[in-house]
């Protein structure tokens, strides 16, 4: 039974496995994301907003347009930043830091949704940010919380306990 399952699968496929496998091939390399740059865990991350300093930063870097492509991967759109948003969605376990942060417009901001970025759209946002950071800062996204915003973020859950509330 089994073997003739089979034997009527390679009948079907064997004609087609010339475009099939690099087809398939081709899908895994545009789709796949970038190793040791997204999330670690995909336990959420407690702080699901930008605000404040961290929204500033990110706002400042992109000097207050958005990141956005213009078309597809080049280019960049010419609307105002009006939203924060993670490259490495929240939901999917992406952290609320600065280096996985993007300054998008809204229209930017709601077609890219919950979507994890392939490799190649991680790329594209770090070649254009390299013509408009300042120089000096880190063009890299990563989706890590680092040993300094961890000890900022206890420091202020810290500071937020000590205050009495009215």
């Amino acid at each position: 039974m089994i073997a003739a399952i089979l034997a009527g699968v390679t009948a079907a496929l064997g004609p087609n496995l010339w475009w099939l496998v690099p087809g398939a091939a081709a899908l895994a390399v545009i789709v796949f994301p970038m190793p040791r740059r997204g999330p670690n865990s995909s336990a959420r991350d407690v702080w699901r907003g930008f605000k404040y300093a961290p929204r500033e930063a990110v706002l400042s870097r992109a000097g207050g347009r958005c990141e956005g492509a213009a078309f597809i991967a080049w280019g960049r759109c010419a609307s105002p930043a009006v939203q924060v948003d993670h490259v490495f969605p929240w939901s999917r376990g992406g952290p609320t830091v600065v280096s996985n942060g993007q300054a998008l417009c809204a229209g930017h901001n709601r077609s890219k949704g919950a979507m994890t970025p392939p490799w190649w759209y991680v790329l594209s946002l770090e070649r254009r940010r390299r013509t408009y950071f300042p120089h000096g800062v880190d063009v890299r996204v990563f989706a890590v919380v680092t040993e300094e915003e961890r000890a900022a973020r206890t420091g202020t859950a810290a500071r937020s306990k000590a205050r009495p509330r009215r």
